[in-house]
């Protein structure tokens, strides 16, 4: 049921050394997730699982390795996944930069004609759209 939260990431795909100490890290990684989404863990497991699952840790780093899991991997899967149960979109594209900050940037760095060079400037665009140079 939850093992598509572990499962290896292309990084891990040609690893295929499978002993007993693998598969011990596979388990405690399976019985985290278990106890992050299973409905009659207690709400206090649950959180110190869903905080393992998510954390940084050397730990966690190192229980992801031994089991040939990419722990970012691992991470973002749990990550999303508790995001979604909150009731996030988690797969809309995040916009970098919004077309009003654009038209702002663009209003900030428009060059602000003075003197004869506003004079010179006006009589080109008037020229311009009448189509003589």
């Amino acid at each position: 049921m939850f093992t598509s939260y572990i499962k290896s990431s292309a990084v891990y795909a040609s690893d295929k050394m499978d002993g007993p100490e693998k598969r011990l890290f596979i388990a405690i990684l399976s019985q985290a997730v278990h106890d992050a989404f299973s409905f009659h863990v207690p709400l206090i497991e649950k959180r110190a699982a869903r905080s393992f699952l998510t954390s940084n840790t050397p730990d966690f780093r190192h229980i992801c390795e031994m089991a040939g899991r990419d722990a970012n991997y691992v991470r973002e899967k749990i990550r999303k996944k508790v995001l979604r149960d909150n009731g996030w979109n988690v797969d809309v594209a995040i916009r970098i930069s919004s077309p009003r900050r654009k038209k702002q940037m663009k209003r900030i760095n428009k060059k602000h004609l003075t003197g004869n060079a506003y004079y010179a400037a006006k009589k080109q665009a008037a020229a311009l759209s009448q189509g003589t140079h």
